[in-house]
């Protein structure tokens, strides 16, 4: 199991998705708690509420993204865009060969990957998604680096 997940270990058996364990993260780099905005993420889930929707890696990285790089007075950074753009081609990069940035889709390539069955009418379980969450994380770290996004959100 990837040393990430283990660190998140407590919030995915609380039933936490992806997009919220990507914000979790970004709430413990910067050190500020959102409650609210954490239980926000949750309409994030699951291609958004199984709708079919893109991942929750995919549009939870777009607001971690938002959320590390707005100020304390509400000021988006100027460059939001291109890291907003940057994060999403990385993540149609990586997914493309899956048929599409859906959270269905990336599930059923992940699975693949695994040579493991995806659960009928379930959503995937958190190990088969971690190993792309934890490069999600690692890509909108080098962002918040390239882009010199520290103590912008602290």
């Amino acid at each position: 199991m990837n040393a990430l997940l283990l660190d998140i270990l407590p919030q995915v058996r609380q039933g936490y998705c992806c997009s919220q364990l990507l914000f979790s993260l970004a709430q413990q780099l910067v050190g500020v708690e959102s409650p609210d905005l954490m239980l926000t993420m949750r309409g994030l889930c699951h291609g958004i509420g199984q709708s079919g929707g893109p991942c929750g890696l995919l549009t939870g990285g777009a607001a971690v993204l938002a959320w590390l790089s707005t100020t304390r007075e509400d000021e988006p950074h100027p460059m939001l865009d291109a890291m907003t753009n940057e994060y999403a081609a990385w993540f149609m990069e990586r997914t493309g060969g899956y048929g599409g940035a859906g959270c269905e889709n990336v599930s059923r390539g992940l699975a693949a990957e695994a040579g493991s069955p995806l659960p009928e009418g379930g959503m995937p379980p958190m190990e088969l998604c971690g190993d792309l969450l934890a490069e999600c994380w690692e890509k909108l770290l080098d962002i918040y680096d390239s882009y010199g996004l520290e103590g912008v959100r602290s």
